[in-house]
């Protein structure tokens, strides 16, 4: 550059300087005083928009913005070109934060405006050299400025997907929690992936952790069965307690925690504690509330709507609770209008949505349950529908109305055979033959909770002490805090350690299938096959799904696979005929039982057909089984395995005796036979001794009893 396009260059710059200086003592002299000025004062707004790279770099950008937005002409170029301008000098969080907030309360820019700045801010956001404090501006802007376009929500959601996890923790966690907000939108599986990855950035897992569980919500609300609805909102509460526990300042996901909390006990029907949760639910919501204030992003209107509507469902869960326990309501209009009917439609009432979803699959069967108990309140009910027509919640009472005539069996015959003498809501389930899923789900859970009681109560200590052990081995396993992986695999387990003991209890005459672990003479010793048949024998009564002989798992052929909703482990049967020590067990085959889980959770299951019994004599129960658990194929994943052994070549408890018996009876013989020998056994090479003759026994005459008493 020659010197005097240099000095002109700088003139340029000084005179750029000096009117933007001027400009600004316009502005604050204006803010000084209280008012908005108007462009006239700063010499006509193409003043302004002849200034655009100076405005970029001073504190009043939102003002001179909202000037040229209220004053200009949009469609002109010369606004598009001081807009452009403007984005492309700002740098600073502040800056760049103030004028998104300026644009989030307005009607969006022309389509052109919006296109220029979302490619500014998601440049800005991808330079790792720049400010991480301007870059999560950025990413708030690139946000806003995609509104509603698919192709730039496309692009900011690779854009963050990409993000790598060794960037600032801090825009990160705001990476995170727009990545939330995209897949509510549209659900991506990497975005998802990105989540899962910022779990192990200590400052940025909390906001992870609650945006996997909203995915978690999001997919209870649109679940098919009760118990679907249940096993993802557990989940979900997992996921919010883990955000609370990594920052103190996360009443969102208390809030959430402590109402899934409540929702999951109103559909258990359990009581007891709802009044202290009730309390610090209202404490975390107002914190909540508080903080959403003082914070003021725009980006908080959908997580303040969800917050507020999970809190008002569990304070009118709790009422509504109480209220289910009463045979009558004295004040029945406002339980009906504040509490049952908004809780029965509560996706489209409390949460806005369109159409109910998951939840009514949780609250409902409650509800139904109680007009089913309570025949009498249907009168209120229909009183009620009378008096308010048919609004939208007079359609939602109108339709429990008929769920619940339909399991009253209400029809041409208002009241089914013996409904007087039994339980209404069996009485219904038996009468109606055709009634709501919901009400056959929850019959059939209620009357497996009474089989399973059943089944506890004939659990011995023993298996107790087995089943503690070996789960609590478990714990901190990878994936052991997925509730659908710790319910399966202690389903399993419990079995597994079940079938141990019932081996060990019937004899071949009482149960002839465990004729195999029993010695039998001139037979060869039973192959690994015929525990793996036993085996699954007991498993399909359980109804576990289990099944054996899978090809396809980890390169190899599993002896019996259990699989539950994506969870799969193996437990793979062997025998042993030379040393069943369990050092030697896992040595041998832990490698292989190891090698299953390879594409799944790192927990199997090594069960062994022992035929090293001594004497046919097998150990105590609690000797069959251990638990091992480290890093066993030293690749640096932890991995846990139950060995069980199942003792064969035994013997029956009598045969035991008889064989102890002839042992002792022959050791007896022999210690005789051995005494005689050495007594008959001469003592040395010259001299023996000869025992004297007893002197001949008078005849005619009788041996004399000396004993006291004797006969003479």
């Amino acid at each position: 550059m020659c010197l005097a396009s240099a000095c002109c260059t700088l003139r340029a710059t000084n005179t750029s300087g000096e009117t933007v200086q001027a400009l600004d003592a316009t502005m604050e002299a204006a803010l000084r005083d209280g008012r908005t000025p108007s462009a006239a004062e700063f010499g006509g707004i193409a003043a302004i928009l002849a200034s655009a790279d100076g405005i970029a770099h001073s504190h009043f950008v939102p003002e001179y913005m909202a000037l040229v937005l209220d004053e200009a002409d949009l469609d002109d170029p010369g606004v598009h070109a001081f807009s452009r301008g403007v984005v492309q000098g700002l740098d600073g969080d502040i800056g760049i934060n103030a004028l998104v907030d300026l644009v989030a309360e307005r009607p969006p820019l022309p389509v052109a405006v919006e296109a220029v700045w979302f490619k500014r801010w998601l440049d800005l956001a991808q330079d790792r050299t720049a400010a991480a404090g301007a870059r999560t501006a950025a990413l708030r802007g690139a946000l806003l400025t995609k509104r509603q376009d698919a192709r730039r929500s496309l692009r900011l959601s690779s854009v963050i997907a990409d993000c790598a996890i060794d960037d600032e923790p801090a825009f990160l966690a705001h990476a995170a929690r727009i990545a939330g907000l995209l897949h509510a939108e549209s659900p991506s599986e990497a975005l998802l992936d990105f989540l899962n990855d910022l779990l192990e950035v200590s400052d940025a897992a909390d906001e992870a952790s609650f945006e996997l569980g909203m995915e978690r919500v999001g997919h209870a609300l649109q679940a098919g069965s009760g118990r679907d609805v249940l096993a993802r909102l557990r989940e979900a509460r997992m996921r919010f307690d883990a955000s609370a526990s990594g920052r103190e300042a996360r009443a969102d996901a208390r809030v959430l925690s402590l109402a899934i909390g409540l929702l999951d006990d109103f559909f258990e029907e359990r009581v007891g504690g709802w009044t202290e949760r009730l309390e610090e639910l209202r404490r975390e919501a107002f914190a909540h509330s508080a903080y959403a204030i003082q914070e003021g992003d725009f980006l908080n209107g959908a997580k303040e709507a969800e917050v507020s509507a999970w809190a008002s469902l569990a304070v009118r869960l709790g009422s509504l609770a109480d209220s289910l326990e009463e045979p009558a309501w004295w004040n029945a209009t406002h339980i009906i209008e504040n509490e049952l009917l908004a809780v029965y439609s509560a996706n489209r009432t409390l949460f806005r949505r369109s159409v109910d979803g998951g939840l009514e699959y949780l609250v409902r069967p409650r509800i139904e349950g109680y007009y089913a108990r309570h025949r009498d309140q249907l009168y209120a009910l229909r009183g009620w529908l009378k008096a308010r027509g048919c609004s939208e919640l007079g359609t939602a009472a109108a339709d429990l109305i008929a769920r619940t005539d339909a399991a009253l069996g209400r029809g041409d015959d208002p009241d089914p055979p013996g409904a007087a003498a039994a339980s209404p809501t069996v009485v219904a389930v038996l009468e109606q033959g055709e009634t709501p899923y919901d009400l056959r789900e929850k019959f059939l859970r209620d009357v497996i909770a009474d089989v399973n009681y059943v089944e506890f109560k004939q659990i011995t200590p023993p298996v107790m002490e087995a089943v503690q052990t070996v789960l609590h081995a478990f714990e901190g396993l990878p994936y052991f805090d997925n509730p659908n992986v710790r319910v399966f695999v202690r389903a399993v387990v419990v079995k597994t350690l079940l079938f141990l003991k019932s081996r060990m209890d019937p004899s071949p005459g009482v149960d002839p299938t465990v004729s195999y672990l029993f010695i039998r003479e001139g037979e060869p010793n039973p192959l690994e096959k015929s525990l793996q048949q036993d085996f699954m024998r007991f498993l399909q009564n359980s109804m576990l799904g289990s099944v054996d002989e899978v090809r396809g798992i980890a390169a190899g052929r599993a002896d019996v696979m259990h699989q539950f909703e994506g969870i799969r482990f193996i437990t793979e049967i062997k025998r042993e005929e030379e040393d069943a020590s369990f050092e030697n067990l896992i040595a041998s085959y832990g490698a292989q039982t190891t090698l299953y889980q390879n594409t799944n959770i790192p927990i199997g299951i090594l069960l062994v057909l022992d035929l090293t019994t001594r004497d046919g004599l097998s150990g105590h129960f609690r000797t069959l089984y251990r638990t091992v658990v480290g890093d066993l194929l030293r690749d640096g994943t932890t991995r846990g395995v139950l060995i069980v052994k199942v003792p064969a070549r035994r013997v029956d408890p009598s045969t035991a005796t008889a064989e102890a018996t002839r042992r002792i009876s022959k050791a007896r013989t022999a210690s005789k036979r051995a005494g005689k020998l050495a007594a008959k056994a001469p003592k040395g090479p010259t001299t023996r001794k000869v025992a004297a003759s007893p002197p001949p026994r008078p005849r005619g005459r009788r041996k004399i009893d000396a004993t006291p008493g004797g006969s003479a």
